[in-house]
């Protein structure tokens, strides 16, 4: 299977970024949409890390299954 050129890793890193800048804006004096604009940010690359990961395995457990594969 080859890579999809569209394809955007979310890695730890991002994640991280994404709940310190949530946690920033719903611990200061941002509005309540800015509060809920950044979790739905962070949710939703919670979700598609998962859902890479899960691809990822999938991948890998198809390899493993094909006779010739390495």
């Amino acid at each position: 299977m080859e890579p999809d050129e569209w394809r955007i890793d979310v890695t730890d890193a991002d994640i991280r970024a994404a709940k310190r800048e949530w946690v920033a804006a719903r611990d200061g004096d941002a509005t309540d949409a800015e509060v809920a604009r950044r979790y739905e940010v962070l949710r939703l690359l919670v979700h598609a890390q998962a859902q890479q990961l899960a691809d990822d395995v999938r991948a890998r457990a198809g390899r493993a299954r094909t006779p010739d594969a390495d």
